[in-house]
This record gives C-alpha cells, structure tokens and sequence, in this order.
C-alpha cells in the first residue's frame, strides 16, 4: 500500500467546476434582479438546469457577487399576517432616495405595486394623487388603506378646543368610502411589507432607474420566496 494509505482523504464526493457558461448565466441573472442564491436556483430549474444552491452560491462567492453573512442570531420569532384577498388592504408609505420622495401603494395579500411615483415634495396632495391613480389604473378600490402617523397621512395636532381633526388625506379616504388604519406607536413592523418593497425599490432602481418601468419588473417578473416564488402579478389575480 505504501505511505499513500496513511493520507488524509477529503469525505464526500469530490469539488465539481460549474461549466463557464452556467456561471455567466448565474452572473447575468444576479445582475439583472439581484435575487441571492436561493431565487436564482428556482429561476434556472425553471429554465431547465438541474445545479444545486450550494453550486450557485459557490459561484457567487467566487465571483465576488456576494457578502460575507454576518452570524446568525438564532431565528426571530414572528407572526407572518396577510389579508385573504386582493384589495383588502393596501399599504402606503413615503421615503427618501436620491434626494427624491417616493411612495407607494402595496396590496397586502400579493405584493403587487398598485402605484408609485416620485416627487420633489411628500405631501398629502401626492398621496391622494397616487391613491386615485391606483384606483383608476386597477379598477379597484382597497377596503382598508393602512399608513403610519406621518404628517402626510395623520393630524396628530389637536385643534384649540382639544380635539383632533381628520386630515386632508383621512377626509379623500373617508370620500371614498375607505377605511383608514395607522400603525401603533412602536410598532413600525405593522408596516413591514411597505419598508420592504422600500429597501427592494432602491436596489431596483440602481438597475431600472425609471420607477415605472422598475414597478412594471417587480410586479410581473419578480419572484418573492413568501408567495412560493411567484410574482405579485400572479396572486393578485388568483386571489381577487
């Protein structure tokens, strides 16, 4: 047997080499939607390739495509919540990127995008603007509209008589005939799904700087691990 049988031998099977072209398919796909590991496995068995996620994160990693994770705390404990249709509730929200305000309107039960845009003021006039245009665009109208207490959505100042009066986006509500739900004190994760599409948006528009044509991708193309790697598009119309 000779010295070679005192070696150490690596267990399991031997490092497989992706084919060059496979790794410029994973590079492509990881530039064009930024999806990690997990989404663009589910993206090229789709298209036919049979390439484990380990495999693809490998190459990701090789490819500096990625950053190093930092440790894990343990899983968070949480309850995940969701309407059981379409147009049930609708979230809303402002934020600030580039040095420009953006909001939107984000239907809970697909996380589609009913409307967004982009403007030099966030203001409860371009809320209502953006709510009429959801509705005009869809042909359809939420039961409940959910925001936070910012000033572009909630009068949180009492009048000289002590009482607080509806704001100008609270009254559009209330002329249509929609509910209005503001997030507790504390607790912006009632509003997490809005936040969420936020951090996604401003990754988007590095790729797809115009936010119709962004919000057109996301809602047709893009694949959320929640909806079992469907897009908005889809469940929003099996579920209306």
């Amino acid at each position: 047997m000779g010295t070679d049988a005192y070696k150490v031998k690596q267990a399991g099977r031997p490092p497989t080499q992706a084919c060059s072209a496979f790794r410029q398919r994973v590079k492509e796909v990881r530039d064009d939607t930024g999806y990690g590991s997990k989404k663009i496995h589910v993206t090229l068995s789709r298209e036919g390739f049979s390439v484990s996620k380990r495999q693809i994160q490998k190459i990701l990693d090789e490819l500096g495509l990625t950053q190093p994770c930092e440790k894990r705390r343990g899983q968070k404990k949480y309850v995940r919540y969701q309407m059981s249709a379409s147009n049930v509730m609708w979230h809303t929200d402002w934020t600030t990127f580039e040095k420009k305000q953006y909001c939107g309107y984000l239907d809970d039960r697909s996380r589609k995008i009913m409307s967004a845009g982009v403007f030099n003021n966030a203001t409860e006039q371009n809320a209502l603007f953006l709510l009429h245009q959801a509705i005009l665009r869809n042909r359809a109208i939420p039961y409940i509209v959910l925001s936070d207490k910012g000033t572009q959505f909630y009068n949180s100042t009492p009048d000289q008589h002590g009482k607080l009066t509806p704001s100008l986006f609270e009254q559009g509500l209330q002329q249509l005939g929609i509910k209005f739900w503001t997030c507790r004190k504390g607790h912006p994760q009632t509003n997490g799904k809005m936040e969420k599409w936020f951090d996604t948006m401003k990754q988007g528009l590095i790729r797809r700087p115009d936010i119709g044509v962004f919000v057109k991708w996301y809602n047709e193309e893009y694949i959320h691990e929640s909806l079992a790697y469907r897009t908005p598009e889809e469940i929003y119309r099996e579920m209306l």
